[in-house]
């Protein structure tokens, strides 16, 4: 039942009634009109639901009071309604009120039509927008939870990763690219910009803790992709003799290996460093292309180490 629930237009069904349902036991005037302000507030979010919510009300508090005062001084008339959007809808585009735009204007309709105006007519029109404002708000805290889902692509995003990672180690090696390196990378970053989006579902699905580690971590994950583009371009240009490509080979594995969530990344980094300083003890470059791919080497290492680093961050900030 309560996975039913889940569904937007399940919500949308059931609210809208329920809502019709009571106002007309609450005998107000054009009931129907809750039906459609509850279908109009159901949103994707716990979070965002509220804010609509608050902004639709603030909206349709300023154009009841509006409408009757317009009404009760000028008449009721089309001119006079017109002179209603003219003030009412500059004022919802500049306090950001959109959401209560139309609802407010459909609501000044009902004080136009009904004769005579007064307080009853206010009191009506809150009462619909209350109804229907307040159940939807009832059905919106039945959201599905998405992080079985983060998880889900988390374990994508980093299996993507170990195998570039683990490729580039064996490249070293062999001097050959796997054929399927683009479309994996391409797969990786289609990943990672969805779990983006459902980061940030997740973090406005919780009313009163924020799940910024969510957040946190795809970004994390952002700032390393961008790094492991950069190694992907240094270290298809450099050679080295056999030992130190070894070396190297087996770090860049040893990386690909070590990319869960847990990680501190400390020993990599310390590894990395290690590493670093064996490679400056080697001979002189001797030519041009030897210079250049000297410095080519250690700014593929400087970016395996910034890779760990903003692992290492990330790790750091959630375990504070």
């Amino acid at each position: 039942m309560k996975k039913t629930l889940y569904s937007n237009t399940v919500k949308i069904v059931l609210s809208a009634t329920i809502s019709i349902i009571i106002a007309t036991r609450l005998d107000l005037e054009f009931s129907v009109t809750a039906g459609i302000i509850s279908i109009l507030s159901i949103q994707g979010t716990r979070v965002e639901s509220i804010l609509v919510a608050i902004k639709r009300f603030i909206a349709v508090s300023i154009a009841i009071l509006l409408s009757y005062f317009l009404y009760l001084l000028l008449g009721t008339n089309p001119i006079v309604f017109g002179l209603f959007l003219l003030i009412f809808v500059p004022i919802t585009k500049r306090f950001s009120l959109q959401e209560g735009m139309v609802v407010g204007s459909v609501l000044s309709t009902h004080l136009l039509v009904s004769n005579p105006i007064d307080i009853y007519w206010v009191i009506n029109e809150f009462g619909l927008t209350l109804i229907g404002i307040g159940v939807a708000l009832i059905f919106n805290l039945f959201t599905e939870s998405l992080e079985h889902k983060f998880e889900e692509n988390k374990e994508n995003i980093e299996d993507g990763y170990r195998k570039i990672l683990y490729s580039m180690g064996e490249a070293l090696i062999t001097h050959a690219v796997p054929i399927d390196e683009q479309r994996v990378l391409y797969e990786i970053e289609e990943t990672i910009a969805s779990t983006k989006a459902l980061a940030l579902e997740i973090n406005n699905n919780y009313l009163f803790k924020e799940k910024k580690q969510f957040i946190k971590y795809i970004d994390m994950r952002i700032m390393q992709m961008d790094t492991i583009k950069r190694m992907k371009k240094h270290f298809q240009r450099f050679y080295m003799k056999y030992e130190q490509t070894k070396m190297l080979s087996n770090l860049t594995k040893e990386v690909a290996n070590n990319l869960a969530e847990e990680n501190d990344c400390l020993q990599l980094i310390n590894k990395v460093n290690y590493l670093r300083d064996i490679y400056k003890q080697m001979d002189l470059p001797k030519s041009r292309d030897e210079f250049e791919n000297r410095a080519l080497l250690f700014q593929f290492l400087n970016d395996l180490e910034e890779f760990l680093q903003i692992k290492r961050e990330y790790y750091l900030s959630i375990h504070r």
